[in-house]
């Protein structure tokens, strides 16, 4: 088997503190490959850093702040490679592992879209498991309980889930474009259950890989905004989520009711 193809494609915004552990890792664990910023014109200096810190990474500098999923649809655009891994700048990887586990779960398996590794938050001390949707199938959630039970069990083979978060997420591009990438109707929040909700309707699948594992501090860039803006963000987030849920199930019943099958690109 070659080396693993794929194009690494971070959003940032307020990023500075966080962004260059990212990059770092990128540098001494990944593959050789293409990795693309895109900056949602972050008033911080983070494109600044990035472009006087890490020349060989493509930047691509916003002049406005377009909301994540539109800068993750940039991303894609720019990248060539069939699989992108998409990350969030507060992520980060300590094993060149999880760039084999995750490129070799989705070349050994056609039918998956996505892969995801385990995401890890510290608090206070204490690492987690982070982002719960991931953990609504039976095996999955048999993983979950045994984490907070404080055992740490690490099943050698992926488990099928419906969700994962796309703060670290591998990406099969046939799959990506089958469904019209994220939809940029949501600055932020909503895009998610949209995504895999749409993935599950064009017959696709996601797997999550537990046997390798990366950290996620978790909405660093919301935190660098005022409290009441990022109430707002809240707020509509929750909105966008229940609209981006109600309008997926409901196309997913009504393709079964109907008979009606949703075209779906050859799984490449």
């Amino acid at each position: 088997m070659g080396p693993p193809v794929f194009t690494i494609v971070i959003v940032a915004y307020n990023s500075r503190a966080h962004l260059p552990g990212l990059l770092g890792d990128l540098r001494l664990h990944a593959p050789a490959g293409r990795t693309v910023v895109v900056d949602n014109a972050s008033p911080d200096g983070t494109a600044d850093l990035v472009e006087a810190d890490f020349p060989d990474v493509h930047l691509v500098r916003n002049t406005v702040n377009f909301g994540y999923a539109r800068a993750v649809n940039q991303g894609f655009a720019i990248s060539e490679s069939p699989h992108v891994f998409l990350l969030n700048p507060d992520i980060r990887i300590r094993s060149a592992a999880v760039f084999e586990a995750l490129y070799n779960c989705l070349d050994t398996e056609p039918g998956v879209a996505v892969a995801g590794p385990l995401q890890f938050k510290d608090n206070g001390g204490r690492t987690h498991l982070n982002f719960t949707w991931s953990y609504w199938t039976p095996r999955a959630f048999q993983l979950y309980i045994s984490y907070l039970l404080g055992r740490s069990p690490r099943p050698s083979v992926p488990l099928r889930v419906a969700f994962l978060n796309a703060g670290c997420l591998y990406i099969r591009r046939s799959a990506f474009e089958a469904v019209s990438g994220l939809n940029e109707k949501y600055f932020l929040y909503g895009e998610e259950p949209d995504l895999f909700l749409k993935l599950i309707r064009h017959g696709y699948e996601c797997r999550l890989v537990p046997a390798v594992a990366v950290s996620h501090a978790r909405e660093q860039s919301l935190r660098s905004v005022p409290v009441f803006r990022r109430l707002q963000f809240r707020l509509m987030g929750g909105l966008n989520i229940a609209d981006a849920v109600i309008r997926g199930v409901a196309n997913i019943i009504i393709d079964r009711l109907t008979g009606r099958k949703p075209a779906q690109a050859s799984h490449q």
